[in-house]
């Protein structure tokens, strides 16, 4: 490429009946102050694009380094949620197994309670058996001691017609007392059968 330096310093020579010298010296300076400013402008134009090119080179440059943390920041996101998740199916897990436990202990507490309840129930029933059979003996205790008082009331009054004394009146007699014992053990008796 030429320079405008080499424009200048360019001689052509002379013939006859040649150009007219002046007018080809006018015409090249003309020329070269034109070639001088289109490659001045020409550098400038060039160092612009350097420039540019530098910049394009860094802005790509941050692209890509952008898109790389974009593409981390993915990752991780995608990581923390798998982690979130894993976590929350890990609390999960172990609510469920310490429900699942609670249930279990609450299961054998109440069985427990049956039990007892169940034991208590039979010795209940078991009372109450012994207690029936308890006052059924004192029952027949008592209509036993009854029938001896009666034929102990029958005895005297036969004796004492016998010797022939003055009847006891009724009311010495204790036949009174019998007949409040055989009421209570007839209360007894119907308490012992409930």
């Amino acid at each position: 490429m030429l320079t405008p330096v080499d424009l200048e310093t360019t001689v052509f020579r002379r013939s006859f009946r040649g150009y007219n010298v002046q007018e080809v010296q006018e015409f090249m300076a003309k020329i070269t102050h034109d070639y001088e400013h289109l490659y001045r402008e020409n550098i400038d134009l060039k160092e612009k694009l350097d420039e540019l090119n530098a910049k394009l080179a860094q802005y790509q440059l941050m692209e890509e380094t952008l898109r790389n943390a974009m593409v981390l920041a993915q990752e991780t996101a995608e990581e923390v949620k798998n982690a979130a998740k894993r976590h929350a199916d890990l609390i999960i897990r172990d609510a469920e197994q310490k429900g699942d436990r609670i249930k279990g202990r609450i299961k054998e507490e109440i069985q427990g309670e049956i039990q007892k309840l169940a034991t208590l129930k039979n010795q209940v029933e078991f009372f109450k058996s012994q207690f029936k059979s308890f006052l059924k003996g004192l029952l027949d205790i008592a209509e036993n001691q009854l029938e001896i008082n009666i034929q102990l009331d029958k005895q005297i009054q036969s004796e004492m017609k016998s010797e022939e004394k003055e009847p006891v009146p009724e009311q010495e007699l204790p036949t009174g007392d019998n007949n409040q014992i055989k009421t209570a053990l007839d209360q007894v008796y119907s308490v012992a059968n409930e």
